[in-house]
C-alpha cells in the first residue's frame, strides 16, 4: 500500500528553515559560487603573465598581493569573495595558458584547412611526419626564422579570412545578378 502523501496546507515544512552552516556568523562558500576578476587585477595579471607563464608560489603570491592592493580601498576590509589568493592566481595562469593554446591549435586548423602549412603548437608543421631522426638533422640556424610568432600568425589569419569573406560575398552577389539576367 502506498503511504498517504503530504497535504500542501501542512505547515510543518513550510516552517522548517533551510540549514544553516554550523558556526553562525561565517560566510561559506558554497559549491557553484564564482570568483569575477575585476578589470584592474586582469591587467596586473596580464601584465605578470607577459612577464613568466610559469610562476613559482612566492610569485604567485606576489601577484595576489598586487592585485588585494589595486582594489582594496581605504578603510575597507576585503571580504573572502573579493579577496585574490594564490590559488585563484594559479587557476588563472592556467587557464590563460590553456587558452592560448586551444586559440593557437584553432588558428593552425583554419590555416590548414585553407592550404597553408603552418606550425603546429607543439612545435611541428601541420604536414610534417615526425620522426625522431628530423631533429638531429635540422639546422638551428633555420629551424627558428621559418615560423612566424603567434600575434603575427593571427594578423594574417584574419586577413585572410577578411579576404576570403569579401570573396565570397562578391561571388554571391555576381551569382544574383547573372541569375535575374537569364530572366
Amino acid at each position: 500500500m502506498r503511504p498517504a502523501p503530504i497535504p500542501i496546507e501542512d505547515p510543518e515544512w513550510r516552517q522548517t528553515p533551510p540549514p544553516v552552516s554550523a558556526t553562525s556568523g561565517t560566510f561559506r562558500l558554497r559549491r557553484g559560487s564564482r570568483f569575477t576578476w575585476r578589470k584592474e587585477c586582469l591587467a596586473v595579471m596580464e601584465s605578470y603573465f607577459n612577464e613568466n607563464q610559469y610562476p613559482d608560489e612566492a610569485k604567485r603570491e606576489e601577484i595576489a598581493n598586487a592585485c588585494n592592493a589595486v582594489i582594496q580601498k581605504p578603510g575597507k576590509k576585503l571580504s573572502d569573495l573579493e579577496r585574490v589568493t594564490s590559488l585563484k592566481v594559479y587557476n588563472w595562469f592556467a587557464n590563460r595558458r590553456k587558452e592560448i593554446k586551444r586559440r593557437a591549435n584553432i588558428e593552425a586548423a583554419i590555416l590548414e584547412s585553407h592550404g597553408i602549412d603552418v606550425q603546429s603548437p607543439g612545435g611541428h608543421s601541420n604536414s610534417d611526419d615526425v620522426d625522431g631522426n628530423d631533429y638531429s638533422e635540422q639546422d638551428d640556424s633555420t629551424s627558428h626564422s621559418d615560423h612566424q610568432d603567434p600575434i603575427s600568425l593571427a594578423v594574417e589569419m584574419a586577413a585572410v579570412n577578411h579576404t576570403i569573406l569579401a570573396l565570397a560575398r562578391q561571388g554571391a552577389n555576381e551569382i544574383k545578378t547573372e541569375a535575374l539576367d537569364d530572366d
